[in-house]
């Protein structure tokens, strides 16, 4: 929960100083112009200020709220920075016009152009992130299938030393280990982690064929020792 909450606190403090920015912005024009010179476009400044302040703190929201281990950090800070990109330009607008005043349908059309200047890289970056995130999700999908195999080679394991007249007490580690797998985090680790745990259950395979419960107590404990850091690795990555 802590981290969560340092997330929040991070996209927070990102949308007071834009929300800063807008402010001292919004009462500089106010006050450097004359209240003839406060009509339409002046108020039209003023929303577009907030819109693109909303927008570029969902933007930072992207980064700061990642859940697929920072894969899609690429894909949004690109969002971030087209999102900064706009930001300027509605401020030097709003700026521009408060010095030398446009006409209302010239100054939207303007902000029209703007808008649409800023979506179409926009929908292209969102597209790139639609993959990113389906990528993810098949990602995830075969790490859960790989878990499930390793758990249902570790409940074998238990079965066939059960098997031999082994008390289940004695292969509570190793029952345990089969259900630690089965609910683990299916997101990867780094390759390293990964591999560290799958030549520990060979280990305890191996062991397993002694039927010597030392053994596999000691390869299970390495076993569970390798997912434990795997996990941990997944946890901290999101």
């Amino acid at each position: 929960m802590g981290k969560f909450f340092n997330k929040i606190r991070q996209v927070f403090n990102i949308f007071l100083i834009l929300a800063l920015i807008v402010a001292a912005s919004s009462l500089f024009i106010y006050f450097m112009t004359t209240p003839e010179q406060r009509n339409v476009t002046f108020w039209i400044s003023v929303a577009f200020l907030v819109f693109a302040l909303i927008l570029e703190t969902l933007q930072a929201s992207g980064i700061a709220m990642r859940f697929n281990s920072g894969k899609n950090i690429p894909v949004s800070f690109s969002k971030l920075i087209l999102g900064g990109v706009y930001f300027v330009f509605v401020l030097v607008m709003a700026f521009w016009n408060a010095f030398d005043p446009f006409t209302t349908t010239k100054y939207i059309l303007i902000h029209v152009a703007g808008l649409v200047v800023f979506l179409l890289p926009m929908i292209l970056i969102n597209m790139a992130e639609l993959r990113l995130s389906g990528s993810d999700r098949k990602e995830r999908a075969e790490g859960r299938m790989n878990l499930g195999l390793m758990s249902r080679r570790v409940a074998y394991i238990a079965e066939d030393l059960k098997a031999e007249g082994i008390s289940g007490d004695k292969l509570l580690p190793v029952i345990n280990l089969s259900e630690a797998l089965k609910y683990s985090d299916p997101a990867s680790a780094s390759g390293k982690l990964e591999r560290e745990l799958e030549n520990a259950l060979q280990k305890l395979e191996q062991a397993a064929a002694t039927k010597d419960m030392n053994i596999i107590l000691g390869a299970c404990t390495l076993a569970d020792r390798a997912l434990r850091e795997r996990n941990e690795y997944v946890k901290n990555s999101k």
